[in-house]
């Protein structure tokens, strides 16, 4: 491929959800060989672009941990802990908790970092936000929009692993919302961030119509 990467790398995206399906194809689109994963049973199908694709292959949840330097937890935060179970031994391994509140029902709200790290005992686990939203990522007009990621977690290294592969993205800056100790002020702003994309939903509808 003719796109400049800083570094390749083996990377686990674990999920069915679009959130998934965007990073494995961005990230394979910049050189990396992704992985793609989900529950047994789970069946999600691939894009035509994701087909397309040589460096991405669709494992088992166990395989694509195996093989990987980076895990991507694109699931539902409700599973969570049941993904954590089959990684296997991961324990040096940086695991991206990419789980959103924005769209999910408050009843199946979890800790997730604290379930992945128990788990797994990984020590290199940090929890993203994009601000913008992933469905937006692959998109042209996506590179003349400020876009955030905040990083909350304890590990400097997936802090700094996590920033060098999202630039590749499209990301343009980092906010670190701190250590293990921001994560419930980090879910609670997300949550408020949620509630806020709701309500502004109805308006942008709106001046669609009016346009």
């Amino acid at each position: 491929m003719g796109y400049k990467i800083f570094a390749s790398m083996n990377i686990a995206i674990i999920g069915v959800s679009e959130v998934a399906e965007t990073l494995a194809a961005g990230f394979a689109f910049a050189g990396h060989n992704v992985y793609m994963a989900w529950k047994d049973g789970e069946n999600p199908g691939r894009s035509r672009a994701l087909q397309s694709m040589e460096n991405l292959t669709v494992c088992s949840i166990e395989e694509a941990a195996n093989l990987s330097d980076m895990i991507i937890i694109a699931t539902a935060p409700k599973d969570v802990r049941e993904v954590a179970y089959w990684l296997g031994d991961v324990r040096r391994k940086v695991i991206i908790d990419a789980t959103s509140n924005v769209y999910t029902p408050d009843d199946e709200l979890v800790k997730t970092v604290g379930g992945i790290q128990s788990i797994t005992g990984s020590a290199h686990i940090i929890k993203v936000f994009c601000t913008q939203g992933y469905e937006q990522l692959l998109k042209p007009l996506f590179s003349k929009t400020r876009v955030d990621l905040i990083l909350v977690g304890d590990s400097k290294k997936a802090k700094a692993i996590t920033e060098i592969l999202t630039i590749e993205l499209g990301m343009k800056y980092f906010y670190d919302f701190g250590g293990n100790e921001a994560i419930p002020l980090f879910n609670e702003m997300t949550t408020c961030w949620r509630n806020l994309k709701l309500k502004r939903a109805p308006e942008k509808e709106l001046n669609t119509v009016k346009h």
